[in-house]
């Protein structure tokens, strides 16, 4: 029987995904060599072994698969090094999103600053755009669409404008963006209300705008490329919002003791302003119960980056699957809890098929206790509701007050599989005692696979609660002090924000 020709091998191997080419290695020497030595399979397999997907419009490099594999030595040995800094300007607002920093100076301006990537060969650039008298409340961006959304407030007096007015403009010019037919959205109200707070979030060819007034809420989303409103929703409910998917979007909503996650379908449901708890396209995700001695300050979901992210930024090469995208939910209760549940966007997603049934309801039961994790942040820096992010893809950092280090929670369930498979030896802890990750150790990573308990008899919740997604946890030192800091996270970078007064933003390059 001839042999076959090598031609037709590397044919049948590039229809294969990486599970498949790895049984394949291990068939016979000549596959092992054929598929090591060939880029795009490696570079398929070393995406999957990392949880990564492939975003290049060109075909794989070698150059490709070397920064892939860099981006992920750096992130697995967290070898950064705290060489660069940021002054903080002192403007009243700021955002942090896609490898960017946004600040406004206080002075009609609005300076961005790319942050560097070693791996991916970006060097840190900074630009600076006029605000051309505009007075903003507040602003939220999109790098990898150009995308600025400016936040004005309604004016009231002799020339009112009683509406919030949101420009959409271009961050690399200030110009109006080219893909938005109305370049500003409103949406009005009808008396003054002081000190309203947003929260901006924008993924694809959607913005979603939470306003928080003194006494009322409101959840608006637009398609900013039409101009047209999917969803206006209001209710004392609402605490937060995310999106999910290019239709859905989850709201966190607390009621007295009974905490949900409300999943909504924007496109579906009625675009005119409906009370959040009339929604009928729509699917609830009970949390547990709050214990009745405790009373809700905040109930915070947040993911970044969004699902829809990247877009169309060329500079990114490769990036977290979307599934694996975490969901931090921040619960902070006046009696001083501060608890953590970690949601992967695969373990909504995987409820997503209720719609099809007509329920409208699930039990904490029947989704949280194995697709999430719950913890006690007690001991952990914590001003998210002032630099909330803390997260980026799968991975969350909080800053250690007592050890004075950065701790690194990865929820990456693909390289997690991988690493517990591995059969190499392996550091586990605790989840029910203080977890201690090593330092300065050849490999400082931590496991942890048990189930983490929290007793009735805590009073946080009216049950004792049990979770057991797997993690990850690494430790990174710190040369900063014992001053009180918080840590935020992006594609590349961990950095460190100076938590008293003055601003410091310290950046970590490990991709």
């Amino acid at each position: 029987m001839p042999e076959f020709p090598t031609e037709l091998f590397l044919v049948v191997f590039s229809f294969l995904d990486a599970r498949s080419l790895m049984t394949c290695k291990q068939v016979s020497q000549r596959f092992l060599a054929l598929i090591t030595e060939t880029v795009t399979l490696e570079y398929t397999i070393e995406l999957a072994l990392h949880g990564h997907v492939d975003y290049a419009a060109a075909p794989p490099s070698a150059d490709r698969l070397d920064q892939l594999r860099k981006h992920n030595h750096a992130w697995n040995s967290l070898n950064g090094t705290w060489s660069d800094s940021i002054p903080n300007l002192q403007g009243h607002v700021w955002e942090l999103f896609g490898n960017v920093l946004a600040q406004h100076n206080g002075s009609g301006s609005l300076i961005f600053t790319r942050l560097p990537s070693s791996s991916r060969s970006i060097e840190r650039k900074e630009w600076s755009i006029s605000l051309s008298g505009l007075r903003i409340r507040d602003f939220g961006m999109d790098p990898s669409q150009n995308l600025l959304v400016l936040i004005e407030s309604p004016r009231w007096g002799r020339t009112p404008n009683p509406s919030f007015q949101l420009h959409l403009w271009c961050m690399s010019s200030g110009k109006v963006h080219e893909l938005a037919s109305v370049p500003i959205l409103k949406h009005a109200q009808k008396f003054p209300q002081d000190g309203t707070s947003l929260t901006i979030q924008i993924s694809g060819d959607h913005l979603g705008v939470e306003f928080r007034g003194i006494t009322t809420k409101a959840l608006v989303v637009w398609n900013w490329k039409t101009g047209r409103k999917e969803l206006y929703l209001t209710g004392d409910e609402i605490d937060s919002f995310a999106f999910l998917t290019e239709k859905h979007v989850v709201i966190s909503m607390s009621n007295d003791t009974k905490l949900r996650l409300l999943v909504v379908d924007f496109i579906a449901e009625s675009s005119e302003q409906t009370c959040v708890n009339d929604v009928t396209r729509c699917l609830a995700l009970r949390l547990p119960n709050l214990h009745p001695s405790n009373t809700i300050v905040g109930l915070a979901i947040r993911c970044d980056p969004s699902p829809a992210w990247p877009n169309q930024d060329d500079s990114i090469p490769f990036h977290i699957h979307p599934d694996e995208i975490l969901y931090p939910v921040a619960l902070i209760t006046e009696q001083g809890d501060h608890i953590m549940i970690f949601i992967p966007r695969r373990t909504m997603l995987a409820q997503l098929h209720h719609f099809l049934t007509g329920t409208q309801e699930v039990e904490w039961s029947a989704w949280g206790p194995k697709g999430t994790r719950i913890f006690d942040c007690w001991n952990q820096a914590n001003v998210s509701h002032v630099w909330p992010c803390n997260t980026f893809g799968s991975r969350f950092v909080a800053f250690d007050v007592d050890k004075e280090e950065i701790d690194v929670y990865d929820f990456n369930q693909m390289t997690l599989k991988r690493e517990l498979g591995s059969g190499c030896p392996l550091q586990y802890g605790n989840p029910n005692d203080r977890l201690r990750p090593p330092v300065n150790q050849e490999n400082p990573t931590m496991f942890v696979i048990d189930e983490t308990v929290i007793p009735s008899d805590s009073r946080i919740f009216q049950e004792e609660v049990r979770t057991s997604l797997p993690f990850r946890v690494r430790a990174v030192p710190t040369v900063l002090g014992a001053e009180r800091f918080s840590a935020m996270c992006s594609q590349d970078n961990i950095i460190i924000v100076n938590a008293r007064g003055v601003f410091e933003i310290c950046i970590s390059h490990f991709g």
